[in-house]
């Protein structure tokens, strides 16, 4: 059985608690920081720029106004319902051999979603901050499924493979996510805007090109997927629909290829061809 910790109740309780005299770090701890202390301590790590000093006096700037919006999302629609019905659907298409534990969050700018390792074995995360509503909820959640079985059995990545990793691996959980909700839009699950996928298709080659021609590093490669480069005219994240492609390509031949059998062996994810 699937288990999901929604911590960002603790959250609102927290904000509920605030008066105008109060030290607000006292009641975060109390309320959110200790009772989760273990989880957020693990989160934060992955935020260099998030210190203890620096976690008290953003919490000492919070508003409980700020976050409004999403106390009201999540009591008219709460995000757990959805991610179950999601769960349901990604289970049929390919069961894990480990249940996924889940962690719904409010943290400071976190990922929508993100797989992280917790307790030696890898958890679902969702940084509700930033939800304004929960329309691409289902669809993170089976792009982040895909990712979790990827963690599952993965492994060491070789220096030398883990750009084509990143690029592969946000092709198949953008892959799996269309085979869970093929009536969703491709531009959702690639999670772009549509003029970016559509950029992303006009320049197929020219993006391969970038990716393939060796004039750039593995480093320079990963920073241009990160945050796109103005300079080449690249759009941030654009490399993930060379990812998805090399999946959908490969799927596509037939002959017993199954998307089971990528989940399952590292080699073969690595040998698709972008």
């Amino acid at each position: 059985m699937m288990r999901i910790f929604s911590l960002y109740k603790d959250f609102f309780t927290f904000l509920e608690k605030i008066t105008p005299r109060s030290s607000k770090w006292k009641i975060y701890a109390t309320h959110y920081f200790n009772p989760h202390q273990e989880f957020l301590e693990n989160y934060f790590s992955h935020f260099p720029l998030i210190d203890f000093p620096n976690l008290k006096d953003r919490v000492e700037r919070i508003k409980a106004s700020d976050y409004s919006p999403q106390k009201h999302l999540t009591s008219v629609c709460p995000p757990e319902n959805i991610i179950k019905e999601a769960y349901e659907k990604c289970r049929s298409i390919v069961s894990s051999k480990e249940e996924p534990e889940v962690y719904l969050l409010i943290g400071f700018f976190s990922p929508d979603a993100f797989v992280m390792n917790f307790r030696r074995k890898p958890v679902i995360c969702f940084g509700l901050e930033r939800f304004r509503d929960f329309r691409l909820l289902r669809i993170l959640f089976a792009h982040e499924y895909a990712h979790f079985l990827l963690n599952l059995s993965r492994g060491e990545i070789p220096e030398d493979k883990k750009l084509k990793w990143l690029l592969i691996s946000e092709g198949i959980g953008t892959y799996f996510s269309s085979l869970a909700f093929p009536e969703c839009n491709i531009s959702d699950h690639l999670l772009m805007r549509r003029d970016r996928l559509n950029w992303c298709q006009e320049h197929e080659d020219y993006l391969r090109d970038i990716y393939l021609s060796g004039r750039h590093s593995s480093v320079e490669l990963i920073d241009f997927y990160r945050k796109g480069n103005q300079e080449l005219d690249i759009p941030p994240r654009a490399g993930k629909y060379l990812g998805f492609q090399a999946v959908r390509k490969y799927l596509a031949q037939g002959e017993g290829k199954n998307i089971n059998s990528l989940f399952s062996d590292k080699k073969l994810l690595l040998s698709l061809e972008l």
